[in-house]
């Protein structure tokens, strides 16, 4: 019924922006079901503008949609270029999510790590991003592994730690890990989450 009550919401927002964008996304596995729509903005003014598609359609479908919904959260991330692949066409992605303690620490680690694999042409690196205003029990960071399908998850990939050891040697690899993991709080640090793209509830403006 959620489904339902949002496409025609998005079938309204599509109508009344002709360069909207966002992807819709949901869990596999865990509690429930979540969806994730997701969208870009170049710069914090673009939430200066009015948003007059959402001030026109939100209204007409806001109940509909909310019948169907327990709870509905906001966050905002900021894309790590120096770090991150140029992956395209996936629909499973795996989030690696990290609670940090000592940033510039876990940066100078992660920046490294990234920089040697990207030095050995790893087809598979991820995109990380910065977390902007989370609270204290969030991810500070998290990277996103990209895979065409489900059965790509099958593929025997080489790990991040495989690749910095075959591309710097096991010493340096092993210095790395133990940076990385040393930057990292000690309570739930580490936690993963595995969505799936829902073609029918997100958009491109150029298609």
């Amino acid at each position: 019924k959620f489904r339902e009550a949002v496409k025609p919401y998005n079938a309204c927002i599509a109508e009344n922006d002709a360069e909207a964008d966002w992807s819709a996304w949901t869990n596999v596995g865990g509690e429930g079901t979540t969806y994730h729509f997701v969208s870009t903005m170049a710069n914090w003014a673009e939430m200066d503008s009015p948003n007059e598609a959402g001030e026109t359609c939100w209204p007409e479908h806001m109940d509909k949609i909310m019948a169907h919904v327990d709870s509905v959260s906001t966050s905002f991330a900021r894309p790590m270029a120096d770090w991150s692949g140029d992956a395209e066409g996936y629909n499973v992605v795996r989030l690696h999510q990290f609670r940090v303690k000592n940033g510039s620490d876990f940066r100078e680690a992660v920046g490294e790590i990234t920089s040697i694999m990207k030095e050995a042409e790893y087809e598979h690196l991820g995109d990380w991003y910065n977390m902007i205003g989370n609270s204290s029990n969030e991810q500070d960071y998290f990277v996103v592994t990209h895979f065409d399908n489900f059965a790509a998850m099958d593929e025997d990939r080489a790990g991040a730690y495989t690749v910095v050891k075959e591309q710097a040697g096991e010493e340096r690899a092993d210095e790395l890990w133990d940076d990385f993991s040393d930057a990292l709080k000690d309570d739930w640090e580490y936690f993963t989450l595995l969505l799936r793209r829902d073609p029918e509830l997100s958009h491109s403006s150029e298609e």
